[in-house]
C-alpha cells in the first residue's frame, strides 16, 4: 500500500542547513519577544501554525499567511512582511540553535494572524498593563 508523502513547504531548508527566506512571498512573520511569545503560544494552543525560535536574541517569529500582516500594530511586535527576511531552521535544528517551537504543520503551517493579534495583544496587556494616553 502506497501511503502518500506530503511536501514539504517549499521554503523549509534541508536538513543541517538554514535559509533565510524572503517573507510576504511565502509566508509573513510576526516577531515578538520570547516571553510574549511564549505567553501567545500558550493561549493559542492547538490554534498556533510554525513558530521559530531564535535562543540567542530571545526571539519568537509567529509565522501567518502571505500579506496577512499589512497594517499591523500590536505593542512589542514587528511584521515581517515583503522585503524582509526571516533565518528558517531546518526540521531537525536543535533546541540550543535556531529551532522550531512548533513545527509547520502540514495542515495548517500558519497561525491565523487575528487570534495572533488577540492573544499577543493579550500578552502585552498582561505583561506591561494598558498603553499610556498621550496628551495632546
Amino acid at each position: 500500500m502506497n501511503v502518500p508523502v506530503k511536501a514539504q513547504p517549499p521554503w523549509l531548508p534541508p536538513e543541517g542547513t538554514i535559509w533565510h527566506v524572503e517573507a510576504g512571498t511565502h509566508f509573513d512573520a510576526v516577531r515578538t519577544g520570547r516571553t510574549l511569545g511564549a505567553a501567545a503560544l500558550a493561549q493559542l494552543g492547538g490554534a498556533s501554525g510554525a513558530v521559530i525560535c531564535d535562543p540567542w536574541s530571545r526571539i519568537y517569529y509567529f509565522l501567518t499567511e502571505p500579506s496577512s500582516t499589512t497594517g499591523w500594530e500590536v505593542r512589542e511586535t514587528t511584521a515581517f512582511g515583503a522585503a524582509t527576511y526571516v533565518v528558517v531552521p531546518p526540521l531537525n535544528s536543535r533546541e540550543l540553535d535556531l529551532h522550531w517551537v512548533v513545527r509547520p504543520p502540514a495542515d495548517r503551517p500558519f497561525t491565523p494572524p487575528e487570534k495572533l493579534r488577540q492573544a499577543l495583544q493579550t500578552a502585552v496587556a498582561a505583561q506591561y498593563g494598558p498603553r499610556p494616553e498621550h496628551s495632546r
